[in-house]
Order: C-alpha cells, then structure tokens, then sequence
C-alpha cells in the first residue's frame, strides 16, 4: 500500500506540476490585420469617452481629475468600475475606487475593498479580491495585480471553479501568475477539499483553456490482478496546426513497461489520418505482444477517394490480452484494405486491395483481394422506352490458403472475371400495385479451380442468365385519432412478392469453383419469396406549428418456398419451405424498447435462432437493457445492463455477459460515479472481471480502475478510448 501510495503521490505532482496537454485541433486559421486596419483600430479606441455617473460629481478641469461619490458607475467600452467613491483621470484612465468595488471587464468580473486601475492602460491593483478572472475560474486574492490586458499576479490567493463560500476543493497559494485562455504557474500552493488540507506542492502549473499545447496527459491508474497494478503515462505533442502526437510509457507492475505512440495529421481538408503502436515484451509470460494500426484518407485529382487502412498484430493477440473494447477483442481476423473510388452521375468505380489474417488460436486463414476492380452502372432509364438498364462487372484476383493448418500454408492465387448486366421493366396494371419485372445475363471467367480435395484444375467460364419478378401491392392503410390534439396513428400492410430464378449449371464447373464470395456462390434457383411488412406511424403537431413523423413499429415475416425442391423425386425428403423468418423494431412509448428477430424451421417445428432486446426505463434516472442471442446447436449469450442515476449526482452502471452453454460470465463491468451539483468535480470507479483467453488458455482478469477529475484542470485517471460492455437506451 505504501508503494501504491507514493506511486499515486508521484502521479499526482506531475500532474499539477506539468499540466495537462489538451488536443482539440483548432481548424480556423487566424486573420491578420493590416497596419492601416490597426491604425483605424487604434484610433476608434482613443476616441471612446470614459462615461462617469453617480449621486454626486466634482470635477477639477485643470487636472482632468473627476470626484465621485454615491453609486459610482465609471464605463469604458466593455470596461466598467462600480463603487462607493472614484477618483479618475478622464485623459489618461487613472484612477481608483474604494468601498463595495466591482470590476467588469470581457471574461472577469472582480469584487474588492479597494483598487487602483487605468483603464485605457489596461493594469491595475486590487485589494482583498474575490470573482472570476475567467469564466468559471474563480479566485480571490489579498492583492490581485493586472499586468496587463491578458495577465494576472495573485498573492495569498485562492482558485477553484466550484461555487459557494466553502469549495468542495480549491488550491490556495502564495503566489500565482495567470494568463487567462491560456495558463496558470503557482508556488507555494495547498490542495484543499472542503477547506481540509490535502495536498502541499511547492511549484505547480496547469493550462487554463482548450487549445493544443505539449505536456504531459493526466495519467491513469489502476489495479489487475493479471497487470498488477498499473500506471498509463502519456505525452502529447503539438507539432504544429496540422499534426499533433502522443507517446506513450505505461507501467505494468507484472508485466513490464509498455511503450506505445499515435501521430494525426490533417495537413488540409481533402487529406487526414492517423498511426498508432504499442509493444511489450511480457516478463510474466515471455510473450511479445505487439500492433500497429494506420489509417489515412485523401481527396486525389479527377474526383478519385483514397481510404486505406493498416492493420497489425502479432501472434500473440494484443487486442484480447490489453484492450477493454469487446468488439476488438473478439475481432476474428486483422483487415488491412486500400480503396479508391470514383463517382459518376449513374455510375461508380471501386479499386480496392485487402489482405486478411486469422487471429484465431489454432487457424491459419489468410484471404486477400490482390486488387478488386469493380464497375457498376446503376439502374439508368433507356430514353423514353420505359425499360431501365444496370450492369455489374468486376475483376478480382484472390489470395487464398487452402491449408487452414497453422503448421502449413498452401496460398494459391485465382483471377475471376465478371459481367453482369440486367434489364427491367416497371409497370403498374393497377394504382395500388406495383410490378417490376428483370432479366440479367452473367458471364463468369476463372484461370483455374479446385475441387473439395484442393486438386487444381486449368480455366473455365460459366454462362447463365436470371430472371426477377417484384410484385408490391395491395397496400393497405388506415389513419386513427387525429380529433383533439391533432395526433394521427396510420396502421400500414405492405405484402411483396418476389420471383427468382436461375438455371443450373455443369456439375463439374460448379464443383470447381472455389466460393469467395455472392458471385461464386450463385446456385440454381427457382424461388418464390413472399413478405407481409406492418408498420404503424405517427404524426404530431410540433410546437412550431409543423408536423413530426415518427415510427413506432416495424414488423415483417417472411418465407420462401423452393420450387425446385418441389420436384424432387419420390421417396426423397422434399423440404420446399425455408425458414420463417420474423423481424420486429418496435419504440411505442418513449420509455420502451423492444425488438427482436427469428427464424423459425416449419418442418422441425423449432427455433433456429431467436434473437431478442428490451429495454425500460420505468422510472426518471433508471434504465434497464437485456438482451439474449441465441442459435441453435452454438454459443447462446445473455447481455445486460443496469444504469440507475440516483440522489443528486450518482450514478451506477452494471452490465454482464453470460456465456448459457458454458453456464458462467464472460465479463462483469460496474462503474459507480458522481458529479457534484456544480459540476466543478468527480469521481469515479471501474470495476472488471472477464475471461481472458490468449493462445489457447483461458485466465481470470480482475481488473480495478479510479477515476476523478477538476472542472477546468483535468482528469486524473479518464477511461480515454475504453470501452465497457454498458448500452444506452
């Protein structure tokens, strides 16, 4: 506890004593000013008269000296000075106030007993002080000197952003130097919570805006029992308007130090993007983990669209070892992919080049697109025919391991061209149906194949042609309410019929044919799909007199019947049917969520899978998720979520995911946290506990993390970039 105290003390003092580095990018660049601009600017200003009113006022014209007394206003421009007595130079700005002095200047507003100030010179002194020098910066001070327009020195000072007579904390100091919009150096400064010494530091500093600047990031801290305990250190970079890093140095008390680091860049609108790694070098197990990701995006000539994307990691998985986001620790495979577009009036270019690797414990699966090419011409009207015309074609050539073994690799490389154009006919026999029939002829070239076995086999093409029928209609509606309020409900019916057919091929080519994707997945098919889509809509008034739609429910089932497996001979077991699938997205009140989908087996009267998520939020500050995701014969997980804002402040949240065939969770996430009333602070704890399976073996990660933060000073200990398993309504 001792260590873990100094290490936090230690943690601390940087802190205060560098400051926080902030990296919000500033997208504007800044207007200069000519010199005949300024000379205008500077003579506007000398022209403004110092206004002075109050109950009474002298004044001595030999030595432009004006006496008030009695609810004394003296204004400037946006400066004003309010007191009880003034004395002030109208020529030079002079002056001084005794008794209930108030001080108003652009972003401060300063109560004192007494103050000398020049108000076209833009300095002064105040005397037992209190206000803001800057908004929600609040201080008091037995002697405040303004050095200048943007400069401030405190003696026996104070500074907090909480309001009230007694802060829930502040820093008291000796001296402080401040540069309001930009920072603030102190020395001789105690740390205080409700006027309880806490903390004493002999030098401080710590920024007092929102603009970039470099410096140290508050670190965080925490506690697992895989980790140890462990600090996050990080230092950012501003390298100029348009790159900013971070580097990174965190101690794993366990593990070891891992060094990581991140570069952005926007060096204009048209072109951005970032890079970013992390290593160690694993005492506790001898691993390596490493990653490296990189993305970037660019405007190129003639319209053409870069995004591209680097991705990296070792074999020893990172991301399910280090990273609190679930969606990256469960990431099957890496993606690294370059795409280039191109948009036309009807039509669309896409290059794009991709390289994925398993992550898999025991899987070697490398699969690539060495590049895409792909050319699509959307569905374009032929003249005034009335028919409409679309084509898709593409080139690609696909890296592949046909050996899934990690000890073997078998890549083999397969070039695919395609062509696809189709062409259809709209028509309407009726107002209340719609009927869009389609023909399309496909060409399909391949420079070898492969059988189950892998035997390899020389080029081949398959040819075959298919037919689409769309039948919409009748749709059917009916509008309820609508009499006091002005609230309409309309209930919808939408059936649709679809018809899709394709002839079969030569058994031998369909079985060389090695399946990537939808193209080399096409299979005979003589199909009937039939859908019945429900909706109910409602229309409200708003208060600006216009209407608001808005979607309560969706609800569709649908089915196919095969017709193909209509002729299958006798004796056979014909299953023509397919699934029934159910589909619901519903919101019917504002507190209520419920949706869900389902396929349902008509002939082995079973769920295939049933998928469903509700959410309540049954009183003001408390909501609660649960969701189940089932399949038979796999994995059936139950996610939760409780979040419960209660007293003033507080806030709990708990989620859990629980593996049902396994029968134990997967991963607990609590977070408990509190805002005072006027957010100048809070704090917060995380609490995680997750199986953490890595190369085949499976360990229980308890890991602890403590968060607090000062409105206007920074966060110690901030979550960044995690992410829990906790879902908001």
């Amino acid at each position: 506890m001792k260590k873990i105290a100094n290490i936090l003390f230690f943690c601390f003092l940087v802190f205060v004593l560098v400051g926080q580095a902030h990296a919000q990018r500033s997208s504007m660049p800044k207007k200069t000013m000519s010199k005949k601009d300024k000379s205008r600017k500077n003579n506007a200003k000398k022209e403004i008269p110092i206004e002075v009113s109050a109950d009474q006022v002298k004044q001595d014209t030999a030595k432009n000296l004006v006496y008030a007394k009695g609810r004394v206003i003296v204004r400037y421009g946006k400066k004003a000075v309010r007191a009880d007595r003034v004395k002030i130079n109208i020529e030079t700005g002079q002056g001084e106030a005794i008794g209930n002095v108030l001080l108003v200047d652009s972003g401060s507003r300063l109560t004192a007993e007494r103050a000398k100030f020049n108000l076209k010179g833009k300095t002064g002194k105040i005397y037992n002080a209190a206000g803001e020098i800057i908004k929600d910066f609040r201080v008091k001070g037995k002697e405040i000197i303004k050095v200048s327009d943007n400069r401030f020195k405190l003696t026996e000072s104070s500074l907090t952003t909480c309001k009230g007579s007694l802060p829930a904390w502040m820093f008291e100091v000796d001296y402080m130097d401040v540069i309001p919009g930009d920072r603030a150096i102190f020395k001789g400064a105690t740390f205080k919570i409700r006027d309880v010494p806490l903390l004493y530091l002999p030098v401080g500093y710590f920024p007092l805006d929102n603009t970039r600047k470099s410096g140290f990031l508050v670190p965080d801290a925490g506690s697992s029992n895989l980790d140890g305990f462990f600090v996050n250190n990080t230092y950012f970079w501003a390298i100029n308007e348009q790159s900013d890093a971070t580097f990174n140095l965190d101690y794993l008390e366990k593990r070891g130090v891992r060094p990581g680091f991140e570069y952005r860049y926007t060096p204009s609108k048209a072109t951005s993007g970032q890079m970013s790694g992390q290593f160690l070098d694993d005492r506790s197990t001898g691993n390596t983990f490493w990653k490296f990701d990189m993305t970037h995006k660019q405007q190129l000539p003639q319209g053409f669209k870069l995004d591209a994307k680097l991705d990296l990691i070792g074999d020893d998985n990172f991301n399910k070892t280090f990273t609190n986001d679930t969606n990256q620790r469960t990431r099957r495979s890496t993606d690294s992919f370059a795409l280039i577009t191109k948009s036309w009036s009807n039509s669309t270019l896409d290059i794009l080049t991709r390289l994925r690797k398993s992550t898999q414990d025991n899987f070697d699966d490398t699969f690539g697109l060495l590049p895409k090419i792909t050319h699509k011409v959307q569905r374009t009207k032929l003249g005034d025919t009335g028919i409409y015309f679309n084509q898709d074609m593409s080139y690609t050539g696909f890296l592949t391991d046909l050996n899934p073994s990690i000890t073997t690799d078998q890549d083999e490389t397969i070039h695919r061209g395609d062509i696809h154009p189709q062409i259809s006919f709209p028509f309407r026999p009726a107002n209340w149906l719609s009927v869009t029939p389609q023909i399309g002829a496909r060409f399909t070239y391949y420079n070898k194949g492969f059988d189950s076995s892998n035997n390899e086999f020389s080029s081949f093409s398959r040819e075959l042609f298919d037919i689409n029928t769309v039948v919409e209609g009748p749709k059917i509606n009916k509008v309820f309410g609508g009499k006091k309020d002005g609230t309409k409900f309309n209930h919808i019916l939408e059936p649709r019929f679809v018809y899709n057919y394709i002839p079969d091929i030569d058994e031998d080519d369909r079985n060389k044919i090695k399946r990537f994707d939808e193209i080399d997945s096409v299979n005979p098919v003589n199909r009937v799909t039939y859908s019945l889509n429900q909706r109910i809509l409602k229309k409200s008034r708003k208060k600006d007199g216009g209407t608001k739609t808005t979607q309560l429910l969706r609800f569709e089932v649908l089915q196919s019947y095969d017709l193909r497996e209509n002729d299958t001979p006798a004796g056979v077991d014909s299953r023509p049917f397919s699934d029934l699938r159910f589909d619901l997205d519903s919101k019917l009140a504002e507190p209520l969520l419920l949706n869900f989908d389902s396929t349902y087996n008509v002939y082995d009267s079973q769920f295939k899978t049933f998928n469903v998520l509700a959410g309540i939020k049954p009183v003001g500050g408390l909501t609660l998720m649960a969701e189940r995701r089932y399949t038979r014969g796999s994995t059936t997980f139950l996610l939760g979520t409780i979040d419960y804002a209660f007293l003033d402040g507080w806030r709990l949240q708990y989620s859990a995911r629980y593996d049902e065939k396994r029968k134990e969770f997967q991963e607990n996430d609590f977070s408990l946290a509190y805002e005072n009333a006027c957010n100048c602070w809070g704090i917060g704890l995380d609490f995680i506990q997750r199986k953490n399976i890595n190369g085949g073996v499976s360990q229980d990660d308890t890991r602890f993390m403590f968060r607090f933060n000062l409105k206007g000073i920074g966060d110690f200990g901030d979550k960044k970039d995690d992410q829990l398993l906790h879902r908001d309504f």
